[in-house]
């Protein structure tokens, strides 16, 4: 992939953006998560400050639909 082809949609705590990639998942919309935390665990070693770094990515193509779904699902029923 280009770089710059994917969008980070969300920036923050694993939880949320598991909520998030969920949210998008409903709505069929391909995401990415990237955890530079849990990542650098793996590798031996943590970054430090990387707890809050787990970054959601879309495509351009579904960046717009994918902010839409997320504030609507944060919308009280």
């Amino acid at each position: 992939m280009p770089a710059g082809y994917l969008k980070i949609i969300y920036s923050g705590s694993f939880v949320n953006a598991q909520f998030i990639a969920d949210v998008l998942q409903e709505k069929e919309i391909q995401c990415v998560i990237r955890d530079d935390f849990h990542n650098s665990m793996m590798a031996g070693w943590v970054n430090p400050g990387s707890e809050n770094s787990v970054r959601v990515m879309v495509t351009k193509e579904d960046l717009s639909e994918a902010l839409q779904a997320i504030k609507n699902a944060k919308k009280p029923s």
